[in-house]
């Protein structure tokens, strides 16, 4: 049994974003909370699922935790909170229970918008293990403006029903990672950091800057796939650089300029500003999906927002 002060340690080293910290927290804390719950909730796949709720809530939130003796008790309170709040909304009925679920999804308490950055150093070593389309789809919802399923939908060119499957493999993923107690933290936060910091210097300067300008067309591969809302997609850069290259013509730049990323996944998103002679030439915001295979771009998500 591990002393008070080993798990103030532990839950310190969780919120720096230790990967192998918040592994052993996870071990020791899951038993007593999936007995708590199947106590409340009276049958295993509800609680499974409250357990699954709360520690991936307090993953994302353990650094709003000021108390490190309060860890515990933290979990606890809000574990029985959702136990008991799901048994009153639902019925008996498991099927009928996860039909409720799939209306008010587990993700719906998370929905405030997060501060990236403060996020992130806990975020990038779980997130760069999933599987590109599964970060696409998180970094949607959790860390940019348009996140609404039906958004994030259009964005990606798939059905709603997709992205909320998506979602759930999603939490499914980050479980069973916290159960590997692999630890490659500093790898992944620099590979983060250094594609944030280069999509942030391209887009903030594509259209001041011939220099940043030919870096940025470069990144993208000869054979890119850019696709549209509409689901058409066009091979090749060029597009991209015609457009950048019209922009310039008639005078547009970028402002609010966000950059969220994770493996080989970003997510940039900017507001267009439109010169006054032509207002309407653009619409109020542009969001960039871009996927990587090595250190070059070679699919393209683009959607415009009005």
């Amino acid at each position: 049994m591990k002393s008070l002060d080993d798990i103030q340690k532990l839950v310190l080293s969780a919120q720096n974003g230790e990967a192998v910290a918040w592994n052993a927290l996870f071990r020791k804390h899951y038993p007593w909370m999936y007995a708590t719950a199947l106590q409340i909730c009276g049958n295993i796949p509800a609680a499974k699922d409250a357990v699954q709720e709360t520690l991936v809530n307090a993953y994302l939130k353990l650094q709003q935790l000021k108390d490190l003796n309060a860890f515990a008790g933290w979990l606890k309170t809000s574990l029985v909170r959702y136990c008991r709040r799901n048994k009153q909304e639902h019925s008996v009925s498991y099927e009928q229970y996860q039909l409720k679920k799939t209306q008010q999804p587990w993700e719906d308490e998370l929905n405030r918008k997060l501060d990236w950055y403060a996020q992130q150093a806990r975020l990038y070593n779980t997130l760069a293990r999933l599987p590109d389309i599964l970060q696409s789809v998180l970094l949607l919802r959790y860390y940019s403006n348009f996140n609404s399923y039906e958004q994030i939908a259009s964005i990606l060119c798939i059905p709603v029903g997709t992205v909320r499957s998506r979602l759930n493999q999603v939490k499914q993923k980050m479980m069973e990672h916290w159960q590997d107690s692999s630890d490659d933290n500093d790898k992944d936060f620099r590979q983060v950091k250094e594609w944030n910091d280069l999509y942030t210097v391209y887009f903030d300067n594509v259209y001041t800057s011939l220099h940043y300008r030919e870096k940025l067309i470069a990144h993208f591969d000869r054979n890119l796939h850019l696709v549209f809302t509409s689901g058409k997609v066009v091979c090749g850069r060029r597009m991209v650089e015609q457009q950048i290259e019209e922009d310039i013509l008639y005078g547009n730049s970028f402002a609010g300029l966000q950059v969220m990323s994770s493996g080989n996944i970003s997510v940039v998103e900017v507001n267009n500003v439109n010169p006054a002679e032509y207002p309407d030439r653009c619409p109020d915001s542009t969001i960039f999906v871009l996927q990587r295979t090595g250190n070059k771009a070679t699919r393209l998500h683009l959607h415009n927002f009005r």
